[in-house]
């Protein structure tokens, strides 16, 4: 699979984005993208990350997405 079929951007803010998938694709995303921009010429790159998972219920990031607009939409609305 390619680096670009991992990224999932996020819509709820700008300056980030947001990865899905198992640890090890996530991990190995992560690396792909270093390994190209490194390979572009830049030569110091920082990733900083935040990792959360949940086994309670199936919830994807476009999920999260959604429910928040839809509360948004709501208050909107009153």
């Amino acid at each position: 699979m390619s680096l670009c079929e991992y990224w999932h951007l996020s819509t709820l803010t700008d300056g980030t984005e947001s990865a899905e998938g198992s640890w090890d694709e996530v991990m190995r995303l992560i690396g792909q993208a270093h390994t190209m921009l490194h390979k572009k010429g830049i030569m110091r790159i920082q990733t900083d990350i935040r990792v959360g998972s949940r086994i309670d219920k199936q919830q994807t990031f476009h999920d999260k997405v959604a429910a928040v607009n839809q509360l948004l939409n709501t208050d909107e609305e009153k």
